[in-house]
């Protein structure tokens, strides 16, 4: 893989990679194959995953808006 192909920082495999994901991507197969190869890609390791201690987490946290809405938290990109 050329050097330039690399989006984040080289990869520590001795650390944990905690991915956080909402019930409704985690039971849908085909989200989760995207996120995996997302998180792979931005972590500098776009072609495998293997030897990487992947840990996906299901969002149990929870936010309360001031209108009194509950969200599940889980950070998501803001559009601009």
């Amino acid at each position: 893989m050329p050097n330039d192909a690399v989006r984040g920082p080289l990869p520590d495999p001795w650390e944990p990679v905690t991915i956080t994901v909402p019930v409704s991507v985690a039971n849908n197969l085909d989200q989760m194959q995207n996120v995996i190869k997302e998180v792979m890609t931005q972590y500098g390791c776009n072609t495998c995953h293997s030897g990487i201690d992947l840990r996906i987490k299901i969002a149990r946290d929870f936010v309360v808006n001031p209108a009194g809405e509950v969200f599940q938290g889980v950070a998501v990109p803001v559009n601009r």
